[in-house]
Parts: structure tokens; C-alpha cells; sequence
């Protein structure tokens, strides 16, 4: 019900968005080859290779990875480029000697884990078409929410709930335990080896989750003799939370995000909340900790931390994390001077007035759905912005660029490579 109403609102919005448009205004997301979009490399490579064709979604590419080690989704390339990474790990731990018997074991855990989990994708991202609903929910805005929270309260069973709103007393310590349950038994052993690999431990990527715990059980009983080879290192912000949850135990940090938190301007109840939602694991809850403390002296940043504890899907806390390194990366040469409210995408406002939406979509197309979008993020914003901007991660289309600009909006394509111009020339 509360995603009908969502959808009915933004479907109202569409012709105040395009103008009245008709279907030959708006662009027809098309089916590509993986090649359009990505590198050789991207395409195939040892044990893996791309579905052809790739769909698109009017925001961004979705793709699906036929590997020896199973299907595996990735909507959009930053994630395509996680996925590529851990099957090189997998690779790695599959080839290890088959001299070793105790690596023997792990490898029949990887085929036995790859059988047991095929299958269960019954409608995989890449046959979808439309913008994924939790997608939707992030574009939509606090007004959509305000019509969620109404409708919640008509219907508390909702099998639709993300689980992530405000909970009773009685509730909080079964989300404590659901929490730690999931997220706080990681061993030092696990942690020395994700390291190795250069990978997140809280991967959602169930055959190498499974591989690491067995060789952690050898770590301490068998050399290892395994040379790992990581991909491209990560940088900045995501080097920064991943060296933490590498190198410390779960719980320590835990405690000391409890710490930092306390002084956000969250009430407690807040800090609770954050600690114990679900789709924050620790990496990402390491990653929202350290942008609070990249944003110190922006008014509203715990505005951020709010949104994500309202996240109601995996792809939706993926693109809200890296639109919210866009804002870091932008806010480190041009400093914001507050975090906008009442949207969920992360949106800033400068000294001189003018504001910047982030988006972390790979392409972007003119299609009536983001239309609507535009609209709904349009009748978001504040009446004191003077200029509105808004940063992609990928590619526009032409239309897309033109319907945008006559909308009164200054359109940033590839944002990163133009926060890193725009940095070099601010010094």
C-alpha cells in the first residue's frame, strides 16, 4: 500500500516534470553489449565473463556475472568492480595447491556452497526492467516518507517494512542481538585474511564468505602458501573504514563509534537505532562515522546518518553511500555549509546559496520514471536556494542534459573526474 501511494505520487508528478511530454520526448533505455560500457578486462576474464546484453534502467546499468562460482548481480559499474574483485579471491583460494588436503576441503566448500545458493535468483537484477523500488524510495523524498509513516500506521503488519523505524522498548535489545548475532563474530583470523585480499569482510557474496571462514579454521594448523593478488587498492574513504575493520576487533569498534556518535546531534535513541539497523553493517557504519567527521561544522550533517537508518534495501544503501562520497569529495575543496533536509539523496547548500544533489548513477537517461524523480527531488528543495546543480557519478544522455538544464539545473557528469579538476584548480 505504502509503495502504491509512492508511486502514485510520482506518477502525479510526471506531467508537471515533463512538461506534458509524450512518449517521443523521453529517452528508451536500450540493451547493450557488455563492451559499451566497460573495459575488456570488465568484460571477461579468467573464470568469469559479463552477460550479454546489459539492460538499463534509466539510472543505471545492470549487470549479471556468469562465473565458475555462480551468478552474481551488480547494479552498476562501482559494483561490478567489487564483484570482479572478490572472484579474483575466489580464483586465488580454488587454485590454491592440490597437494594440500586441508585446502581440498575448502574447495569442495566452494563447489558445494555454489550448488546450494544457484537457483536461488529467481528474477535476477539484469532481467528487470524499471528502477528498483528501494532506488525509488531513495529519490523520493521525506514527503513520500511522511505518506509511508501515515500508511504504517493503518497497517503496522506490512510485510514491505524495512524494520529500520523507530522501535519499541521492547524491541531494542532482539535488535541488538539480531545484530551482533549477524555482524560481531567475525574472527581476527577471518579479519587477516579479507585483508589479504583487500576485501570487505561484511561481503554479501556468500561462496567467498564461506571460503574464508574454512581457512580461517586452518590459518593457525596449515601454511597457507597462497600469494594474494588484490585489485585496484581502494582509496580515500573506503581505504580509511576498511583499514579499521581490518585491523580491529568488531566490538572495539563498535564502542567507539558509540563514542564519536554521541556527539552528532542524535539523541540516544537515535544512536541505539543506528547501531542495531540491519543494512549498516560495521564497514558501513565506519564509512557514515568518518564522513561526520570529514562534514565537522556543516550544519545538519546528521541529517546523513538519519537517511541511513531509513535505507530500505541493499542497492539502496550502495548508491546512498557512494552519492555521499560524491558530497565528501566535493565538500573537501568547496566546503558546504549545511546538509539539506527533506531529501534522502545527499544534498548540499554553499555559502553563496546555490545546492548540489549527488547521485551515484552510471547512466542516466530521460525517461518519464526520472522524470518524475526530478520532480519529486525539484519540490524537495528548500525556497532559498539561489542555483541548483546536480552530480552524477556517470554518463548523461543528450536528452537527459537538455531536460535537466531547461529545468534550471546545472548538470556535472562524471562527477569524480570533475571534483578532482575543479580541486586542482582551487589550489
Amino acid at each position: 500500500m505504502r509503495i502504491t501511494i509512492l508511486l502514485a505520487a510520482i506518477t502525479s508528478l510526471v506531467g508537471v516534470a515533463a512538461g506534458g511530454a509524450t512518449a517521443g520526448d523521453f529517452d528508451v533505455p536500450a540493451d547493450e553489449t557488455p563492451g559499451a560500457s566497460l573495459t575488456p578486462g570488465q568484460v571477461s576474464g579468467k573464470n568469469f565473463k559479463v552477460r550479454d546484453p546489459v539492460h538499463s534502467d534509466g539510472l543505471m546499468h545492470r549487470y549479471v556475472l556468469e562465473t565458475k562460482f555462480g551468478e552474481f548481480e551488480a547494479y552498476g559499474r562501482d559494483e561490478l568492480d567489487l564483484r570482479l574483485r572478490e572472484i579474483a579471491a575466489l580464483n586465488q583460494i580454488s587454485e590454491t595447491s592440490d597437494s594440500d588436503v586441508a585446502f581440498k576441503a575448502v574447495k569442495r566448500g566452494i563447489e558445494e556452497d555454489v550448488k546450494a545458493i544457484a537457483g536461488i535468483v529467481t528474477d535476477p537484477v539484469g532481467t528487470v526492467l524499471g528502477i528498483p523500488r528501494g532506488i525509488g524510495h531513495l529519490l523520493g523524498g521525506y514527503r513520500a516518507r511522511a505518506d509511508e509513516l501515515t500508511d504504517k500506521k493503518k497497517k503496522p503488519k506490512d510485510d514491505d517494512a524495512s524494520g529500520t523505524e523507530e522501535k519499541p522498548k521492547s524491541g531494542v535489545k532482539d535488535s541488538a542481538k539480531k545484530y551482533a548475532d549477524k555482524y560481531m563474530g567475525l574472527s581476527a583470523s577471518e579479519r587477516r585474511l579479507y585483508k589479504k585480499f583487500d576485501i570487505d569482510p561484511y561481503t554479501r557474496n556468500e561462496v567467498l564468505r564461506g571460503a574464508v571462514r574454512r581457512m580461517a579454521k586452518l590459518d593457525s594448523k596449515v601454511s597457507l602458501g597462497m600469494k594474494f593478488v588484490p585489485g585496484v587498492p581502494y582509496a580515500g574513504q573506503a581505504k580509511r573504514a576498511l583499514d579499521a575493520i581490518h585491523n580491529e576487533d568488531p566490538a572495539v569498534l563498535r564502542k567507539k563509534r558509540r563514542e564519536s556518535l554521541a556527539g552528532f546531534g542524535l539523541t540516544a535513541e537515535e544512536v541505539e537505532r543506528f547501531e542495531n539497523t540491519m543494512l549498516l553493517d560495521p564497514t558501513r557504519q565506519e564509512l557514515l562515522v568518518d564522513a561526520m567527521e570529514a562534514l565537522q561544522g556543516v550544519s545538519g550533517r546528521e541529517e546523513l546518518l538519519r537517511t541511513a537508518m531509513s535505507v530500505t534495501s541493499e542497492l539502496e544503501v550502495q548508491v546512498f553511500l557512494r552519492s555521499t562520497g560524491l558530497l565528501l569529495r566535493t565538500h573537501a575543496h568547496r566546503p558546504a555549509t549545511r546538509i539539506v533536509p527533506g531529501l534522502r539523496l545527499p544534498t548540499a547548500q554553499f555559502a553563496d546559496g546555490r545546492a548540489a544533489v549527488f547521485g551515484a548513477f552510471d547512466a542516466v537517461q530521460w525517461t518519464a520514471e526520472v522524470a518524475g524523480y526530478e520532480g519529486a527531488i525539484l519540490q524537495a528543495l528548500p525556497g532559498d536556494v539561489t542555483a541548483r546543480e546536480v552530480w552524477l557519478s556517470g554518463a548523461v544522455s543528450p536528452r537527459a542534459r537538455a531536460a535537466m538544464e531547461q529545468r534550471g539545473w546545472e548538470v556535472h557528469d562524471h562527477a569524480e573526474k570533475g571534483a578532482e579538476s575543479q580541486q586542482a584548480a582551487s589550489q
